[in-house]
């Protein structure tokens, strides 16, 4: 009886290893998700050019407002300060998520990347020379290209043009 008692005890083992092996896999899959839902949370938000502050002195100044999508698309408009005059910049655009914090997007042919760090947002072509199309969405020679940095509170709406989600 002793031998039959240790023979089942020595196929049992491994068995019961295993299970615990592919508990931890599980585990590690429910953390990516979690962190990817989280990337994505941690990007949506407004983000501003450096005159919206001196908005109240009549600088014109950029919004671009982030809003999820799902897991790895976020939605992004840009606006443009519009109540003295016609709006400067205006895109509505999908973005798909490349990597943590990088998202790209098609503007006519042309991949933009956006990149989000801490508090900030920068939009730059993929390929230098692709500079151009992001002038396509402004008038007076101005660009989306550049840097955002990020608020906590609402764009200022009596600022803005009505926007199609509003």
């Amino acid at each position: 009886m002793n031998i039959l008692q240790s023979t089942l005890l020595l196929a049992l083992v491994p068995l019961a290893l295993s299970n615990c092996n592919q508990k931890k896999v599980k585990e590690n899959n429910t953390t990516t998700t979690e962190q990817s839902q989280s990337d994505t949370r941690l990007v949506a938000g407004n983000y501003v050019t450096a005159d919206y502050d001196k908005r109240s002195e009549g600088y014109d100044w950029v919004g671009v407002m982030v809003q999820n999508r799902n897991d790895s698309t976020v939605v992004i408009q840009v606006r443009s300060r519009a109540d003295r005059k016609k709006p400067t910049c205006t895109l509505d655009t999908e973005a798909n998520k490349v990597k943590d914090g990088v998202y790209q997007a098609s503007l006519q042919g042309k991949k933009v990347i956006f990149t989000f760090n801490d508090s900030t947002l920068t939009i730059n072509p993929e390929a230098p020379q692709d500079e151009a199309i992001l002038h396509f969405y402004c008038s007076g020679g101005a660009s989306i290209a550049g840097n955002y940095k990020k608020i906590m509170t609402p764009l200022d709406s009596t600022q803005l043009e009505k926007l199609p989600n509003n």
